[in-house]
């Protein structure tokens, strides 16, 4: 890409007032640049790119990729009415594949078109993010290179393709972040600390039964003294009738 088309592409999208640049349906906006591909971690593959065009009054007419340096692209399909060139990564590291259309051959509003590109073998680990810029026909730049590292997924989501699920997301990542207040190392609480005592609960129940075993005694104590005190009354009544 030459120093004086490169002057034109602004960051992400222009402001709001710029002609042009206008999004599409809710619909159409959400479905982002998608790479697709089937994938056994240490075999070759060929990867897919979406390309959705999201705005209402630009085409798109360039897409760079940036593939992995831990991943060699053995070669790129052509693609009619595209140029494709592929060049080395920012400072030697990885592979940057672009994709320029040729007059009347843009990727128009609402459509979308599909990039193709051999590459191998497929590293082994959990995924691969594929940070891609989407150029289009007014200067505006789309970056879309933004981690997703919550359940809702950012407005400009970098590309991501899956090799490994069981390998599990790296930390931070969408699926790999911990929740808020946790931490991994912090050990588990003890159950001794987190449970009452046994004993505590048994001197407990004791205390509060004490109360009416005396109650209980008393009255009988109670019960006993009228018993003999009618017994005396009895004697008394009976040795006066003698």
């Amino acid at each position: 890409m030459s120093r004086r088309t490169r002057r034109h592409i602004t960051p992400l999208i222009t402001a709001a007032g710029a002609a042009g640049a206008v999004l599409l349906s809710a619909t159409a906006a959400t479905a982002h640049v998608r790479v697709i591909g089937d994938v056994i971690p240490g075999k070759p593959a060929t990867l897919q790119f979406r390309v959705p065009s999201e705005l209402a009054e630009a085409t798109t007419v360039r897409i760079t990729v940036e593939v992995p340096k831990d991943l060699m692209v053995t070669s790129v399909p052509k693609l009619d009415g595209w140029n494709q060139e592929t060049l080395p990564g920012a400072g030697g590291k990885g592979t940057r594949l672009v994709w320029t259309a040729e007059q009347g051959h843009e990727i128009q509003p609402a459509q979308s078109e599909t990039f193709r590109a051999n590459v191998g073998p497929i590293p082994d680990r959990y995924s691969l993010t594929f940070n891609t810029e989407q150029t289009y026909s007014n200067g505006t730049a789309v970056a879309w290179n933004q981690p997703r590292t919550g359940a809702e997924e950012p407005e400009f989501p970098a590309p991501v393709l899956v090799v490994d699920p069981e390998a599990g997301p790296p930390p931070g990542s969408a699926g790999g972040a911990q929740q808020p207040g946790t931490s991994a190392s912090a050990p588990a609480p003890s159950v001794d600390a987190a449970t009452p005592q046994p004993a505590a609960a048994e001197d407990s129940d004791s205390d509060s039964s004490l109360p009416l075993v005396a109650l209980i005694g008393a009255g009988a104590a109670v019960a006993a003294a009228l018993a003999a005190a009618v017994l005396r009354r009895r004697g008394a009544r009976d040795g006066s009738h003698l």
